[in-house]
């Protein structure tokens, strides 16, 4: 009697980084850093590789130009979107609060000058009109990217759409895949994580009063990451008793802070902790856990008025609770959206 041919064993699911740091829970809040000089350049998606910046058909002086650009201290992203002219590239640039349509042949004078502190308007930049909305679906950077990233753009750039008052693009590597989607909204410097379509709506309502939406905000670009833990916390919970509006956040020892809203304080206190995560998909490991990382965890002890607004001393007790436990977004239902 033959002895049949011995099954082969089946593949092992595919793991993506952004599955295993929620399940790992790994807050999003303090994973928002970003630096403050930013080029955004129109490139054909197609032609993306896996760096940021570099992509295909710019050999020559438009890689030399970037390249140098980025020497000098400048965050330079790629962004597409399907009704992008092909012959004029879009550029922004910021803190400056700039857009230019350049020819290609162009582009590599024009990063000389914005390098060597010259004049964009000289090659016709004017204010941005609308603010930037970058989401990321660089796919060839990081699988978790496409996976979740498109989708997002797509509700966002269809939300921006029906309002009229956002710049929505597809941008490559903004940092943290595992947090994916993500998204870098500009000039106001907020970072999002974890975002699913259904968040469009109410983000873009967020951004356009003034505001994150705290339930995806991985914290303020220019902040430190214990700043911005601490920050995240304290809106979440002043936000909770009506205070709303710009915040300032000042440490006040070594594990303590305080972040002021609209006439209220939350004293904030930070702990370490650890997860076992990969920070992509590239360095997950075939078999057993990630080497552990350290994280950041935050309580808000409690809500204080200040004196001019409630004389002094005066408090409001809040109970003790882990804000980025309590306040974590529920996890974004499985699903693949291809990557354009």
């Amino acid at each position: 009697m033959t002895t049949p041919a011995p099954r082969p064993s089946p593949r092992p699911a595919r793991r993506f980084c952004a599955e295993d740091s929620r399940a790992a829970g790994e807050p999003i809040a303090g994973t928002g850093m970003h630096p403050a000089r930013n080029v955004l350049i129109q490139w054909p998606k197609g032609r993306w590789r896996h760096s940021m910046r570099i992509a295909d058909g710019m050999e020559g002086e438009i890689e030399r130009a970037i390249t140098q650009l980025v020497e000098a201290g400048w965050r330079v992203n790629l962004i597409d979107r399907k009704e992008a002219r092909a012959d004029r590239l879009q550029v922004f640039v910021f803190p400056e609060n700039l857009c230019l349509a350049l020819p290609p042949e162009t582009l590599p004078a024009c990063l000389d000058a914005l390098r060597g502190g010259g004049d964009p308007t000289a090659f016709g930049a004017r204010p941005v009109a609308r603010p930037v909305v970058a989401c990321c679906t660089h796919g060839k950077h990081d699988r978790c990217c496409a996976k979740w990233g498109f989708a997002v753009y797509k509700a966002l750039a269809a939300e921006a759409a029906a309002r009229g008052d956002f710049d929505v693009w597809e941008a490559t590597h903004l940092g943290g895949c595992r947090l994916a989607a993500g998204v870098l909204v500009l000039p106001a410097m907020h970072k999002y994580g974890r975002l699913v379509p259904a968040d469009a709506a109410a983000l873009l309502a967020a951004e356009a009063g003034g505001q994150p939406l705290l339930s995806r905000y991985r914290g303020a670009c220019h902040l430190d990451r214990p700043a911005q833990t601490a920050e995240v916390a304290g809106r979440v919970a002043l936000d909770r008793a009506g205070h709303r509006g710009p915040a300032e956040v000042a440490q006040t020892d070594a594990d303590h802070w305080s972040v002021t809203v609209a006439g209220a304080t939350a004293r904030v206190r930070l702990h370490p902790d650890e997860v076992r995560i990969a920070t992509t998909c590239a360095k997950m490991p075939e078999s057993g856990l990630p080497d552990p990382r350290t994280i950041l965890r935050a309580e808000v002890l409690e809500l204080a008025a200040l004196p001019e607004t409630a004389g002094p001393g005066a408090s409001v007790p809040l109970a003790t609770h882990t804000a980025d436990a309590a306040d974590a977004p529920p996890a974004p239902a499985p699903f693949a959206a291809p990557d354009r």
